[in-house]
């Protein structure tokens, strides 16, 4: 199947699940996990609809931007180190993978020295897997006090990444506790945290059920599973 065949299958899957979980789709943002995927794929899949692209890696991503439209959203939504934040800052609509305060800090550094405002997104290491970046749940409150005093960042939400198990037991769980933990420090913020990302090609499904508002899927779109 073609990356358009693909992605209008995958809009009609979650529409469907969307129905099931009692769910508007509009809630619904796909961000194309692009990583792997060239600028041609990518500029194929903007001319299926989508406009929300994800990139783990900071050079790759700058490189593809350069020769693709200027209206696409950019997720970045891979580990970011704190020497990298000044490259990010600005090029990229949200950061979904802020995980210490040391690096939203330099973040906020470099958003002022640019006079912009940065939306990002705490990454929380719900599942607790060493393997797996993100910061322990039991820590959020105290760092998402900290970014939402920050007068350049716009802290919108939460992000997790679910353990590769066919268990959906263990996956909803993880969801679940995300968006548990998100409402929990809405409450102690006193402002809304929309944004849940969370779901991938493997789980989305169960992301929707689960309340996610972006999933970020690669392999569905670019490859076809």
């Amino acid at each position: 199947m073609s990356i358009k065949e693909n992605i209008e299958r995958l809009r009609d899957e979650i529409t469907d699940e969307c129905a099931r979980a009692g769910r508007n789709v509009s809630e619904i943002t796909v961000v194309a996990a692009s990583k792997y995927a060239d600028a041609g794929g990518i500029r194929e899949a903007y001319d299926a609809g989508l406009r929300d692209f994800g990139e783990n890696r900071v050079q790759e991503a700058l490189a593809k931007m350069e020769s693709l439209p200027a209206d696409i959203n950019w997720h970045f939504i891979g580990h970011l180190q704190r020497n990298k934040a000044t490259k990010v800052v600005g090029e990229f609509d949200i950061i979904h993978s802020v995980d210490s305060l040391r690096l939203a800090e330099k973040i906020n550094q470099v958003a002022r020295d640019r006079e912009l405002i940065q939306r990002v997104m705490l990454e929380i290491n719900i599942s607790g897997e060493e393997s797996k970046f993100g910061l322990d749940s039991r820590n959020a409150e105290e760092l998402a006090a900290g970014v939402s005093a920050m007068p350049n960042i716009e802290l919108t939400g939460l992000m997790t990444i679910a353990p590769f198990t066919t268990d959906e037991t263990v996956i909803r769980a993880v969801f679940r506790g995300l968006r548990e933990l998100r409402d929990k420090l809405s409450g102690k913020l006193g402002k809304p945290l929309p944004n849940l990302s969370m779901g991938m090609t493997n789980d989305w499904r169960i992301a929707i059920a689960e309340g996610a508002t972006h999933l970020r899927i690669g392999s569905a779109i670019f490859i076809g599973e």
